[in-house]
């Protein structure tokens, strides 16, 4: 009997523990995720900022402010039962902006890629319609999670994942490896210009005319080249094109493998809870625990997706955030003197009165 007791304490103290995590972990995502998202959306709204600003970029960072403010609130307080919410106003409310950011940031990555392999003249021609697409089609998705969780219909359940999450998962990847890929490709020849695969022999294209000058001139022998700049010239870069500067191609690598690493936190986040959802279809139900947490870590998206836009585009934020400084008032430095002003006395320049103004005549006097 006293051992039932013991044991019932126990769990209880236990779910306690958990829920007062669950619960701090979702102010700390709610509060990081609504900070960032509303001063990501303010400095994209200044002036400075005009070429980051678009209309994909506002759409994602209203959809994670929505989730950091509303869907991750609500699935807070069904953790834990504080208050009870009809289903139909709960999980709708919930599942909405989550399709907004899923979708939004599938808008995002197709603009990329359009950008990279068209050029940046041919983006998208209308991204307002990209974007009302994009709500319209998260809004049907939150009536879908509505009659899903109300009629409880496992199947529509796991079509919602996997329209919400999979597929802008498999699309956000599939776009960001084509950026990837285009933005790291280099021919042959600009490669071998560059170090990067070593030929035997020059590689040429179209044969050389040879002119040999007979007067060289003193400040073409002081900029005369080493044996090392000699010998890597025999690559001919003149014939080879343009050589990409090591910088150039570093940055570029380095952006591709940054949209590589957001897909792929992308899918960490979301696919878990997508798993799940799926596996419940089939009857394979995971425990509470693990499916709360995995919701969080999909909510947690929104607020690491700010944090990693203001990473990747610090200098140019704040840059656009300058104009909002307070201005500091400049204290007035005072420079030494090379005149002994302690022997001045009376005839100190502190000590020394302006001229009085001249003051205008009495009316008297004009008459």
């Amino acid at each position: 009997m006293y051992g039932n007791v013991t044991e019932e304490g126990a769990g209880e103290s236990r779910a306690q523990a958990h829920i007062a995590l669950l619960l701090t972990l979702y102010v700390l995502v709610s509060i990081i995720g609504i900070i960032g998202n509303v001063s990501l959306m303010a400095a994209l709204a200044s002036s400075g900022a005009s070429r980051l600003r678009t209309p994909q970029l506002l759409s994602a960072c209203a959809a994670d402010l929505l989730v950091c403010a509303a869907s991750a609130p609500l699935a807070a307080t069904r953790a834990a039962r504080i208050h009870h919410l009809p289903c139909h106003v709960t999980h709708y409310i919930e599942s909405f902006p989550v399709a907004a950011s899923t979708l939004s940031l599938v808008a995002i990555a197709a603009d990329r890629c359009g950008a990279v392999r068209r050029g940046r003249g041919s983006l998208c021609a209308r991204p307002f319609l990209a974007v009302g697409l994009v709500w319209v089609t998260a809004l049907l998705l939150g009536v879908v999670t509505m009659i899903a969780t109300c009629l409880s219909c496992p199947p529509l359940a796991a079509a919602h994942a996997i329209v919400t999450y999979c597929v802008p998962v498999a699309a956000v990847t599939r776009c960001h490896w084509a950026v990837r890929v285009k933005l790291t490709a280099l021919s042959l020849t600009a490669r071998a210009a560059h170090g990067e695969l070593p030929l035997p022999v020059p590689l040429i294209r179209r044969p050389t005319h040879v002119i040999i000058v007979a007067g060289v001139g003193a400040r073409e022998r002081r900029d005369a080249v080493d044996v090392g700049d000699v010998r890597a010239k025999k690559l001919q870069p003149s014939l080879l094109g343009p050589q990409p500067a090591t910088s150039t191609l570093r940055s570029r690598r380095r952006l591709g493998n940054v949209l590589i690493g957001i897909a792929a936190v992308f899918a960490a986040c979301w696919c878990p809870h997508a798993g799940i959802i799926i596996c419940s279809a089939f009857g394979l139900n995971a425990p509470i625990v693990i499916t709360q947490y995995a919701l969080l870590l999909g909510h947690a998206h929104s607020a690491l997706n700010a944090a990693a836009y203001w990473l990747l585009n610090r200098h140019a934020l704040t840059a656009a955030c300058a104009a909002w400084r307070i201005p500091q008032l400049r204290v007035r430095e005072e420079r030494p003197s090379s005149t002994n002003e302690a022997a001045l006395g009376a005839f100190h320049p502190r000590l020394a009165r302006p001229a009085p103004s001249p003051r205008p005549p009495p009316s008297s006097f004009l008459y």
